[in-house]
């Protein structure tokens, strides 16, 4: 009895606890101790790589900022045939959108909660004043201290800031920002007049005209900001709409009642061109992929249909195919220079091919600008290699073009990204003993045969993890090509950077980054499907 007591009683630790107690928690320390490890490096991934792709991908098919600027238009346009020019109705709702504040102040006022017969659309708001009486007729909720209360508290909160002068002064350009941000879906325009006069008001006593006086010219700032920015959206679509915007919003103020389609109309001819309220259909949707078919040259018509752009704006097809073929080009350049280095530095004594190593490394100890400036100096046609040709008995008249064009780059991008193809199979070839090509010429093969057969099908490995690093970087490389490259040497990263810094069509930019980013991974999924992701190794 004694015995079968004590075979059933807990095992203990030396401490008195049970030991399977024991376990548990060493085992919930370890993977506490596993999880701060990994959170450093997951962290940064998702703020550095995730978001950004997120960002990326949202960009490439959000269209609310010209549907923020057009809510009435849109909501009324699916009612006009296509046919022939929009009715009068249609003329009324763009010129309100285009001239009121009144979105601003609607509750519903995006998308398909808008309602066109509601009348506070086609209230007045005179621009001299008053302005308390025609707000609150299209926005009664503005009567109560409650709702300004809010924006009251931003006011505050930045003018009881503490510091340096730059400290308050960015304080309080924060909370002009804020303010009015929570009044639109705009977040760079700034509400300084409404700021001020918050600081001003007692917070409890019915809002003023002052007040309102302050929030007119503060929407009507931010509505002259929106239509800047839609404007530079129409404009991708159709060709003239900024310019049709920015001189129509001049003529617009001078217009008090209708017939509005005669009084457009008579602002600018353009607004009788039924092309130009087509494009409109094109861009009712907040999300679309409008950017991803301009991408590829094509386009949504008025009938929904995907038509091909215009031929004169026919690039980016082109621009595709030169990149992939560019790249591939530049893949079995670096293949077929790489791998006769590598052996030789696998095979070589260490004396030797540590020396041969750092000529591998040397250029990334060098700037890569420098580098792209050195091969300009020598491929122009006064440039060394020219020279050199001219020196041997080339004719002097046929100089070789070698800059700014798709030769340069396809020379230039093979010496950049070279090492990146020597080193994955150099330290493959490296693992490879010595003795297997012996063995196979002992057993009679020749060394042709042996290296075909023996030694090649071991480097396979670091063969495929230099072709995918090097394709990888070259389909999406643009500082050479820009720089080299010139008009036949452009590749579709170029345009990225292009659409990104200088025409800021960031819906394009980020759709064609989206497209590369998609077709690398099923190059990556082909390359694993044909020859293995487990089968690449980098040493």
């Amino acid at each position: 009895m004694a015995n079968s007591a004590s075979s059933s009683a807990p095992l203990l630790t030396a401490d008195g606890t049970p030991l399977k107690v024991g376990l548990q928690r060493s085992l919930r320390r370890s993977k506490l101790k596993a999880a701060g490890l990994v959170f450093p490096p997951l962290l940064f991934l998702i703020v550095l790589f995730i978001v950004p792709i997120g960002d990326l991908l949202t960009r490439s098919v959000d269209d609310t900022r010209i549907n923020y600027q057009l809510p009435l238009t849109f909501a009324l346009i699916d009612n006009w045939d296509r046919k022939e020019l929009p009715d009068e109705s249609l003329y009324e709702a763009v010129f309100l959108d285009l001239s009121s504040i009144n979105k601003f102040l609607i509750k519903h006022n995006f998308g398909a909660a808008v309602d066109p017969k509601d009348p506070a659309w086609t209230v007045s708001i005179p621009r001299k004043g008053p302005y308390r009486d025609a707000i609150l007729e299209i926005a009664p909720d503005w009567r109560s201290p409650a709702n300004w209360l809010p924006l009251r508290a931003i006011a505050v909160q930045a003018s009881q800031a503490t510091g340096a002068t730059i400290d308050l002064r960015k304080a309080k350009i924060k909370a002009e920002f804020t303010i009015c941000k929570d009044l639109t879906p705009l977040e760079n325009a700034s509400c300084s007049n409404l700021y001020r006069e918050l600081l001003k008001w007692d917070g409890t006593s019915e809002p003023n005209e002052v007040l309102f006086k302050a929030l007119f010219k503060d929407l009507s700032y931010a509505a002259k900001y929106l239509i800047g920015k839609s404007s530079t959206r129409m404009n991708y679509e159709k060709p003239g709409f900024k310019s049709l915007l920015k001189k129509s919003g001049r003529k617009f103020e001078k217009i008090e009642e209708g017939p509005y389609k005669e009084a457009l109309i008579k602002a600018d001819k353009r607004w009788g061109d039924i092309d130009f309220w087509k494009a409109l259909i094109t861009m009712k949707d907040p999300q679309t992929s409008v950017y991803y078919l301009n991408s590829l040259d094509r386009k949504w018509d008025a009938d929904r249909e995907i038509v091909m752009q215009p031929e004169e704006r026919r690039v980016y097809v082109m621009l595709w195919e030169r990149t992939f073929w560019l790249s591939l080009i530049v893949t079995l350049g670096c293949l077929v220079l790489a791998y006769p280095v590598a052996h030789l530095l696998a095979t070589l004594p260490l004396r030797h091919s540590n020396l041969l190593m750092i000529c591998v490394l040397m250029p990334f100890w060098t700037s890569l600008l420098v580098r792209i400036v050195a091969w300009m100096v020598m491929l122009r046609s006064e440039g060394v290699v020219n020279d050199t040709l001219v020196a041997f008995g080339w004719p002097d008249e046929s100089r070789l073009q070698l800059m700014y064009n798709f030769t340069g780059t396809v020379i230039v991008m093979i010496q950049i990204l070279l090492p990146f193809m020597i080193l994955p199979i150099y330290s493959v070839m490296k693992t490879i003993p010595p003795s297997y090509m012996r063995a196979a010429q002992n057993l009679g093969a020749p060394p042709s045969l042996a290296f075909l057969r023996v030694y090649m099908p071991q480097t396979l490995p670091g063969v495929g993890a230099g072709v995918i690093l090097v394709f990888i970087v070259a389909i999406g490389y643009y500082i050479t090509p820009e720089l080299v490259g010139g008009k036949d040497g452009r590749l579709i990263g170029n345009m990225v950077a292009y659409h990104m810094q200088k025409s800021l069509n960031w819906g394009l930019a980020s759709a064609m980054g989206a497209i590369l980013l998609v077709g690398i991974l099923i190059l990556y999924w082909i390359y694993d499907k044909v020859v293995g992701i487990d089968n690449m190794k980098l040493g």
